[in-house]
């Protein structure tokens, strides 16, 4: 009976596992072993070569792809089987086959692609006349029922996802250095901790409490979050950090409060200084506040006459890379703006929050409403479509890619790259709801920067489920019944 397994000895990855995610091939020394060897159809060369030059992740993928399969195959040679082998970083071994019973077997289009790994993993089984030892490595629904149904084991693509979060239980001999000291040392937590995974800079934890000892140190309210929550900073001239209590978000203001753990987390990494922490990934369901506190949080400092920022810039969904905007009405702003009504609807929310601060923050019309978010809009925000980003460098200000679960590996990799000098970059997504018919809920651009820049000094990644939508009870519903 074929199963799912993370480990074995063979595995032939299917090609939408290698288009999206390359770097599958060329892992570094520290990458977990997922297999022993892997078997790569030579098949899959002719397929790649008729969509490199798309337009597209698939494209870009493909490019290097080529490429890397002409370096592996450059420096090693076919033994007797017509089989090369290449060994990488991490000691897993890359054979490129071609079996000559299936070498007749057409390339064209998804079928054919999924035939030769098909093909190339029963020939495997055969060969080590053990099933149990061959796998495909695919993240493709359609790809793995067709293989299980073959009696063909399944390996899990991308099955770590880094959350930028963890819950502990406060040990009883830390609760004075918690609630007074308001931070635990790197060797405290290693004492306590052993058998935990070390934990990355920037990483947070929620601490589970006994309210009788927390009573003991003077804390008798545990309701709010960031009592409980620390983040664990980079130390100066220090190889390990320090697990401390948040406290940037002690200076948010009364319209923006947190209201969930995930909430809190969030608020501190938007709230810490841009030299500090100048990137800001939150991978997030619907409707747990990920959008409102970047775009309130930002309006807050925007807004500061005391602030460096100078403007929100904003480059916002679009699941067709560009081909969306040109059927829109309007010069460039217009057609952008249409696309970030997401932003626009959280920029009406800060402000009706916020009310009237010359009437003492008295609740606005509907009319006044309208009118200060048009002007608000306006006066401090920029917003740019995906396809005119290249060559910019953006300093001073804050900028959020909203909706990045759309975006792609290679368009993600160069949108970060223009941030400059005094910015803090915010990229926002629901990676369960990708439109981009390219990629899933791994190989998007949202989830590719979380994976690649968890653990950085510069970057925090902090997501939220289904337990923390604030939006309202019914999407808490819709998420319970609809989403499982």
């Amino acid at each position: 009976m074929a199963k799912r397994r993370d480990f074995h000895p063979i595995l032939v990855p299917a090609l939408d596992a290698l288009i999206g995610n390359p770097d599958i091939l060329a892992p570094d020394a520290e990458t977990k072993l997922k297999a022993e060897t892997l078997y790569i159809p030579m098949q899959y060369i002719d397929r790649l070569r008729e969509f490199r030059h798309e337009q597209s992740s698939r494209g870009e993928a493909a490019t290097k792809l080529l490429g890397l399969f002409s370096r592996i195959l450059e420096t090693t040679h076919y033994d007797d089987h017509g089989s090369k082998e290449f060994c990488c970083k991490n000691g897993m071994k890359i054979q490129f086959v071609a079996p000559k019973d299936i070498s007749s077997v057409s390339t064209n289009g998804r079928t054919g692609a999924n035939t030769h790994a098909l093909a190339t993993a029963k020939w495997a089984q055969n060969e080590l006349h053990d099933p149990g030892k061959v796998a495909i490595l695919t993240g493709d629904n359609y790809m793995s029922s067709k293989a299980l149904a073959q009696d063909i084991d399944v390996a899990r693509i991308n099955p770590d996802v880094y959350t930028g979060r963890r819950k502990l239980k406060l040990p009883d001999d830390l609760y004075e250095s918690w609630f007074k000291g308001r931070c635990i040392t790197a060797d405290q937590l290693m004492a306590h901790f052993a058998n935990e995974e070390p934990l990355r800079l920037n990483e947070f934890v929620e601490f589970e409490v006994d309210p009788i000892m927390a009573s003991t140190y003077g804390v008798h309210n545990l309701s709010n979050p960031a009592i409980l929550i620390g983040r664990y900073e980079p130390q100066k001239g220090e190889e390990t950090g320090i697990l401390r209590q948040l406290h940037y978000i002690d200076d948010l203001p009364r319209c923006i409060q947190p209201r969930s753990a995930g909430q809190a987390m969030f608020a501190e990494a938007l709230m810490a200084p841009a030299e500090e922490i100048p990137i800001v990934i939150c991978p997030a369901v619907f409707g747990t506040g990920k959008t409102y506190l970047a775009t309130s949080i930002g309006l807050h400092f925007v807004t500061d006459k005391d602030s460096h920022y100078e403007r929100i810039f904003v480059v916002p969904r679009d699941a067709e890379l560009g081909k969306e905007i040109g059927f829109l009405p309007g010069d460039e702003r217009e057609k952008t703006l249409a696309k970030a009504m997401p932003i626009v609807d959280n920029v009406r929310e800060y402000i009706k929050c916020k009310g009237d601060r010359k009437k003492g923050n008295a609740e606005l019309s509907a009319q006044d409403i309208s009118k200060k978010v048009e002007f608000t809009i306006e006066q401090n925000f920029e917003f740019v479509s995906i396809i005119n980003m290249g060559g910019r460098s953006i300093s001073d200000s804050w900028i959020i890619y909203d909706e990045a679960q759309d975006m792609e590996r290679f368009q993600i990799n160069q949108l970060m790259k223009r941030i400059g000098d005094g910015s803090k970059m915010i990229i926002t997504g629901d990676p369960n709801q990708v439109f981009n018919k390219h990629m899933d809920y791994h190989s998007n651009g949202l989830m590719y920067a979380a994976t690649k820049m968890a653990g950085s000094p510069y970057v925090a990644v902090v997501s939220m489920n289904e337990s923390e939508i604030t939006r309202s009870e019914a999407a808490r519903e819709i998420a319970r019944l609809l989403d499982h």
